[in-house]
């Protein structure tokens, strides 16, 4: 969103789920907020617009704004949602630092892979429009590389900046860092999870490694200085956007949480558990303060959900959720008859709260279906008024070269799926259930 960030690439396509306006609703409902009432969404730094693109066609009743930078995102964007016919999605070429972006108030903005390559300024900005265009029951969803994981990717972009000169800096920076990591070289030994990004941007897009390290600005930001961007500005810090962090005892290892129990003010409260995790990333959601919900206000908001299965959920046996922490066993006793319920098709959670080992136990069953959320596993459903648009663009996306994820009208958002499962929509010969949940029917 700034002069200083590179725009002779073209980021590549990608869909974040927690960007879905039922994401995130789904999300704040379990932490006892209500949903935001109103039907704006707005994204900071929309890329070529591909997953926005999939949230708008998935949800029709919806206005959608994309804002970014680069003039070769917004030509894409505006020519996908041009021949798919979504006439619910407008994107702005714009810096967000400019006065009279947009008009009006968001119920939902959100922005993506932003915070940590942009400097103080821009920060600044997005956290101005944040504050100014946020509705007063609305919702923003801020994504950054955290300390102190991602402290460890400096050096990273260190390396990448290095040879930035070079034809191929990219080659040049993979092939540096592999050859220390050859040489069990002190770094790779301290960090670990630094060869785990090292193998996946082996296999990433060149485009994609060129915005995260040969921008002039990466830094990873601690807890405080985002909180800090936004309180001033009237905002407070829900929780995450990543459903499994906001439940402890699943995602911060025992002896830590223990530590962390007596701690009562939330700034250090998060800081110690992002050196609990060695937090790389995060994804914090900001509101406006609300009077917190009662008991049965909260138990109402969650009765309004139903859940259904996602394809390739396990309808019973073993699930282990792969966290930051390390895979985490799920307990048979809970999650059995959970996802053997499921199996039977959609269930409301008041239906689910029926089932042993829920009964009278709503909180439980909430944790239980946040960390399924999370997992893939199962997904709110929503009633489909207009499926049109979701078939319209996935028509177009099946046949784009890179397609991280379809649109799922009910779901009110996108799903990555599988070579094999794209394969077969393209041919026609996907099972019935999967071409209705992407509405080719």
């Amino acid at each position: 969103m700034t002069t200083d960030y590179r725009r002779d690439t073209v980021y590549p396509a990608f869909f974040h789920r927690e960007q879905s306006p039922v994401w995130l609703s789904t999300v704040c409902a379990a932490l006892g907020r209500a949903a935001p009432a109103g039907t704006r969404w707005c994204e900071i730094g929309c890329g070529q617009g591909y997953g926005m693109a999939i949230l708008a066609a998935a949800n029709p009743d919806m206005q959608f704004t994309g804002i970014d930078v680069n003039p070769d995102h917004i030509a894409l964007a505006q020519a996908r949602a041009k021949a798919a016919g979504l006439d619910n999605a407008a994107f702005i070429c714009a810096d967000i630092r400019d006065d009279g972006v947009v008009e009006g108030s968001f119920d939902f903005i959100v922005n993506h892979g932003v915070m940590s390559w942009v400097d103080d300024a821009v920060r600044q900005a997005i956290a101005s429009f944040v504050a100014t265009r946020l509705s007063d029951d609305g919702v923003a969803a801020v994504h950054y590389t955290s300390e102190p994981g991602g402290a460890a990717f400096r050096a990273f972009h260190a390396v990448f900046r290095s040879v930035a000169h070079r034809p191929n800096p990219i080659a040049e920076g993979l092939r540096a860092l592999t050859a220390m990591r050859d040489a069990k070289a002190g770094f790779f030994q301290l960090y670990p999870h630094a060869s785990q990004t090292l193998d996946a941007l082996l296999a990433d897009p060149p485009e994609y490694v060129a915005h995260e390290y040969l921008n002039p600005v990466f830094r990873p930001l601690a807890f405080h200085e985002v909180e800090a961007l936004f309180a001033p500005r009237g905002l407070s810090w829900l929780g995450s956007a990543t459903p499994i962090e906001n439940i402890d005892a699943v995602s911060i290892p025992s002896d830590a949480a223990r530590a962390i129990a007596p701690v009562r003010e939330r700034t250090l409260r998060e800081t110690m558990k992002d050196m609990a995790r060695n937090q790389a990333l995060r994804y914090d959601l900001f509101a406006r303060p609300a009077a917190p919900l009662g008991d049965h206000a909260h138990l109402s908001l969650l009765r309004t959900a139903a859940w259904r299965l996602l394809p390739g959920a396990p309808a019973a046996g073993r699930l282990t959720f792969q966290t930051r922490i390390g895979p985490v066993e799920g307990d048979a006793a809970i999650f059995r008859p959970l996802l053997q319920a499921l199996a039977q098709g959609s269930r409301s959670f008041d239906a689910l709260e029926r089932v042993s080992p829920f009964a009278g136990r709503p909180a439980l069953l909430n944790q239980a279906l946040q960390m399924l959320l999370w997992a893939d596993v199962a997904h709110p459903v929503v009633p489909v008024a207009n499926p049109a648009p979701a078939a319209r663009l996935n028509r177009i996306l099946l046949a784009e070269k890179h397609r991280p994820a379809l649109v799922c009208p009910m779901l009110g958002s996108g799903l990555a799926l599988g070579a094999r499962d794209l394969a077969a929509l393209g041919d026609g010969s996907a099972p019935q259930g999967l071409r209705h949940l992407t509405a080719l029917k």
